[in-house]
């Protein structure tokens, strides 16, 4: 009787078979395109910003300028996070830096003429942004007034208040508790502001992944007509976010005051653009209901690093403006690239395990 002989059971390794490869469980393909979908390029261009500055200028990475980058990165990265509240609802906040520049002078005058204490200073800047996001909320939600009109608008008005209060005179003769307090003081080793960012970034993270709020500003920024008939109450949302959004700018305001030790009424004045930038670099989308906080802090790091390795090696300031404004058409285009891609991934028939 003959015996049959089994063939022997050759193993293949995944790397050796593509479908294998694809079905164990982990694909580089996959988790680029996913990353790219979250991110955009921006962990690409931050890696070759660190390298390149590292490599030509060693002032880079040291101490004294890693502590400066700490700083400049708190104001933009909590304008950052204040433009995010704008946009997941598909709505943009260009108010933001004449919210900074009348916060700054309001906080200034109060502590120079009324002897106020440094917390009372504080809480009048921080008025500012309750009443300039609360005109916003009302006129965006309200009177479905366009956001990019409506921002502008208020923006403008605010820049202007702030040059008539000042007539273009910084204001100055702060108390030194003050600038003490939230301009120089060291958190557990870190600059008061970068303490408060840290603070901002995980309020934010709670708040749109652990909130019925957060949760309600994706809806309304993915479909607000959806959102509407599913029971959110859109003008409600628009409004609270919008108030938040506006009392961030508002603390970098007080903030910056604090840093530079007097009210300026052109201070904050790039922030419209360099926290849309920021966000939208961090994989924000522009047409709303998607985003990370993670990625806005991102956002806001890359034009930091960015801009403070062009100071270092000392790359003339109109050099810098021509740099940021290609920024700008280069996460507008990443922007449509990744609605492209994730549309694509959404709508591919996926494969069946045989």
């Amino acid at each position: 009787m003959s015996m049959l002989k089994e063939k022997p059971v050759i193993k293949q390794s995944p790397l050796s078979d593509p479908l294998a490869f694809k079905t164990s469980g982990f694909s580089f393909y996959s988790l680029a395109r996913k990353t790219f979908v979250a991110y955009g390029i921006l962990p690409i261009l931050l890696v070759l910003l660190l390298v390149g500055f590292t490599l030509v200028e060693p002032r880079f990475l040291s101490s004294g300028n890693i502590v400066n980058v700490m700083r400049q990165v708190s104001f933009l990265g909590i304008i950052a996070i204040g433009q995010m509240m704008y946009l997941v609802t598909r709505n943009y906040d260009l108010s933001n830096g004449g919210t900074v520049a009348l916060s700054s002078v309001i906080c200034a005058m109060v502590l120079s003429h009324g002897g106020a204490s440094p917390l009372i200073g504080a809480l009048a800047g921080l008025a500012v942004g309750l009443v300039v996001g609360t005109i916003n909320g009302v006129l965006i939600a309200v009177f479905k007034i366009s956001s990019f009109m409506v921002t502008l608008g208020t923006g403008s008005a605010a820049v202007g208040v702030a040059l008539l209060l000042t007539g273009g005179v910084p204001i100055t003769g702060l108390p030194q508790a003050f600038t003490r307090a939230y301009g120089s003081s060291l958190v557990m080793g870190l600059p008061f502001s970068t303490f408060v960012m840290l603070l901002v970034l995980t309020g934010a993270y709670v708040l749109f992944n652990w909130t019925r709020l957060g949760r309600r500003a994706f809806a309304v920024g993915g479909n607000e007509h959806a959102a509407h008939h599913a029971g959110v109450n859109v003008k409600s949302t628009l409004l609270k976010l919008m108030i938040t959004g506006s009392l961030l700018a508002a603390l970098v305001g007080v903030l910056m005051t604090a840093r530079i030790s007097s009210g300026e009424a052109n201070i904050g004045l790039q922030f419209p653009m360099e926290s849309i930038i920021a966000a939208v670099i961090g994989g924000i989308a522009l047409n709303g209901g998607e985003g990370r906080v993670s990625g806005a802090f991102m956002g806001a790091l890359f034009i930091i690093l960015l801009s403070n390795g062009m100071d270092l090696i000392r790359v003339q300031s109109y050099v810098q403006d021509i740099l940021l404004g290609a920024l700008l058409v280069l996460a507008l285009m990443v922007d449509r690239l990744r609605t492209r891609v994730r549309l694509t991934a959404d709508t591919k028939p996926r494969r069946l395990p045989v």
